[in-house]
């Protein structure tokens, strides 16, 4: 607040006493991440309410009980959701079917679509990760980040040694120093972000929204 009295122009304003220009207020803090859990098959490996299933023949997955001991969903945060190979099916959340030869996957939690795919036989036990990783990251700048199924991959230009975790809608990609490669060190988490060529420098962005999954009771 300043004085109302107006002084001739020789003389400098003199704030009156007591009253100072307030100071601006600060920007808000960002708010945190926010956690949501996709929960798309029951236990029975039925659909749960507001999911649909479609069918793919076109090939066969195996779950841990034909080639290598049983993989727990590295998105997953309930027991039995396993990974299955090949990982070009992107196979990533998979329950058991009520058909032993078939499973039930989930790939992207921004549609309500489960996937239905052959298999060489019923799904082994799985025991939950610690700390589940995202399927998917919605960032700050409206790109959306899918987990990484395998493959090969460019490298990074900048940082050779380090490793995408996540391709984005925006022809981006997720890089990784260590671990999946999100900063969780503030409520509001962070990612480095940079073409899936590897080509352009990094940049910072938020993730809104991590997207995990999980099973539906009934």
């Amino acid at each position: 607040m300043r004085s109302r009295f107006l002084l001739p122009l020789s003389l400098l304003i003199v704030p009156l006493a007591g009253c100072s220009s307030p100071s601006p207020s600060p920007s808000p803090a960002a708010p945190a991440t926010e956690s949501v859990v996709m929960r798309p098959v029951t236990e029975r490996g039925l659909p749960a309410a507001g999911f649909t299933v479609t069918d793919e023949a076109h090939v066969t997955l195996d779950c841990g009980g034909t080639s290598f001991d049983a993989r727990p969903s590295a998105v997953a945060v309930d027991d039995d959701i396993l990974a299955c190979a090949p990982s070009s099916a992107f196979a990533v959340a998979c329950w058991q079917d009520p058909d032993p030869g078939f499973v039930a996957c989930y790939r992207d939690p921004w549609t309500t679509v489960i996937v239905r795919l052959p298999s060489g036989g019923s799904l082994p036990t799985a025991t939950a990760p610690e700390q589940a990783q995202p399927l998917g990251l919605a960032l700050s700048d409206g790109d959306r980040c899918l987990i990484r199924s395998g493959g090969v991959w460019n490298d990074l230009a900048e940082h050779p040694d380090w490793y995408g975790t996540y391709s984005c809608s925006d022809d981006g990609a997720v890089w990784a120093e260590r671990a999946d490669g999100i900063d969780r060190s503030d409520p509001r988490w962070t990612v480095q972000v940079a073409p899936i060529s590897g080509e352009d420098p990094l940049s910072t962005r938020e993730v809104v929204t991590a997207y995990y999954v999980g099973t539906a009771e009934g």
